[in-house]
C-alpha cells in the first residue's frame, strides 16, 4: 500500500507543481477538472444513500466560483448565488422525486463548498509571482498527511474518531503536526519565505487538513463507502485527495492575509 501511494504521489506531484507554477488559466483548468471529478464522486456517494442531487448544478457552482477571482469585475460569485439558487430550485420543482428538496440542497451545498474552497487555491496563487506560497500550502498538507500516516501506522494506539475514521489516531495527528511544522519551516526557507509562516502553515495543514478529511469521512461512513472513488491507486478518488486541501486552502488563505499581511502580487 505504501509503495502504491508513493508511486501515485510521484506521478501526481509534478503535474500539481507545474499547474501551480504556471498559475493563471492553467491552474484554473487543472482545478476545474479535479473539482469536477470530485463533485461527480460526491454525487455518487449521496446516490448510494438514496439521494439524487444534480451533478450539473454542482459543476456550474464550481465553474462560476473558480472564474470569480480571475474576472473580479464580473462579480461572478454574487451572480452565481442569485442565478444558481433560484434557477436550480425552479428546475428542481419540475422533477418528480421523493427527495426533491434534499436533492436541491445537497447539489447546491456540494457545489458551493467545492467551488468556494477551490477558488482559494487561486487566491493564494495570486499572493506572489512564482507560486511559492501555494506550493508551501500544498506541501504542508502532504507533509502532515505523510507524518500522520507513518507515525500512526507504527505507534498509533489511541483512536481519534473511531466512527468516522477508524485508522486515525492521536499519535498520528501529533506526528503529522510535528512533521509538517518542522519540514514546512525548512521548505519555506528554501523558497525564500519566512520560516515562521511555514511552520504556521504546517500546523494549519495538520489541524485543518484533519478536519477536512474527517468531513468527507462523515459522508462516506453515512453511505457505507470506504473511498469516494478509485481514480488514484493507493489514495482512492479525487475527493479523497482533495478533502484535506479544501479546508486548508480557506484557513491558509485567511492566515496569510490576516497574520502574514500578504496581498495579491
Amino acid at each position: 500500500m505504501l509503495l502504491t501511494r508513493a508511486l501515485s504521489a510521484l506521478v501526481l506531484a509534478p503535474i500539481v507543481i507545474a499547474a501551480t507554477m504556471l498559475g493563471g488559466w492553467a491552474l484554473v483548468v487543472f482545478l476545474g477538472v479535479a473539482l469536477g471529478v470530485a463533485s461527480r464522486e460526491y454525487v455518487g456517494l449521496l446516490e448510494r444513500g438514496g439521494a439524487h442531487p444534480s451533478w450539473g448544478v454542482a459543476v456550474v457552482w464550481i465553474v462560476m466560483l473558480l472564474l470569480d477571482p480571475m474576472l473580479p469585475e464580473a462579480h461572478l460569485a454574487s451572480l452565481a448565488i442569485s442565478v444558481i439558487l433560484i434557477g436550480s430550485l425552479t428546475w428542481q420543482m419540475t422533477r418528480r422525486s421523493a427527495t426533491a428538496a434534499a436533492d436541491w440542497a445537497l447539489a447546491n451545498a456540494g457545489g458551493l463548498y467545492l467551488g468556494w474552497a477551490g477558488q482559494h487555491f487561486i487566491r493564494i496563487r495570486f499572493l506572489d509571482a512564482t507560486g511559492a506560497w501555494l506550493i508551501l500550502t500544498l506541501a504542508a498538507v502532504w507533509l502532515a498527511d505523510t507524518g500522520a500516516y507513518l507515525v500512526g501506522t507504527r505507534w498509533g494506539r489511541h483512536k481519534m474518531t473511531p466512527t468516522l475514521s477508524p485508522k486515525k489516531s492521536w499519535e498520528g495527528l501529533i506526528g503529522g503536526m510535528l512533521t509538517a511544522i518542522a519540514l514546512s519551516a525548512l521548505l519555506a526557507s528554501a523558497l525564500n519565505l519566512p520560516p515562521i509562516h511555514g511552520a504556521a502553515l504546517g500546523l494549519i495543514g495538520a489541524l485543518a487538513g484533519t478536519l477536512g478529511d474527517l468531513s468527507i469521512s462523515m459522508m462516506k461512513r453515512q453511505v457505507g463507502a470506504k473511498d469516494s472513488g478509485h481514480l488514484i491507486p493507493g489514495h482512492g478518488g479525487a475527493l479523497d485527495r482533495l478533502d484535506s486541501l479544501l479546508f486548508v486552502a480557506i484557513v491558509g488563505y485567511l492566515y496569510l492575509i490576516g497574520f502574514a499581511g500578504l496581498r495579491p502580487a
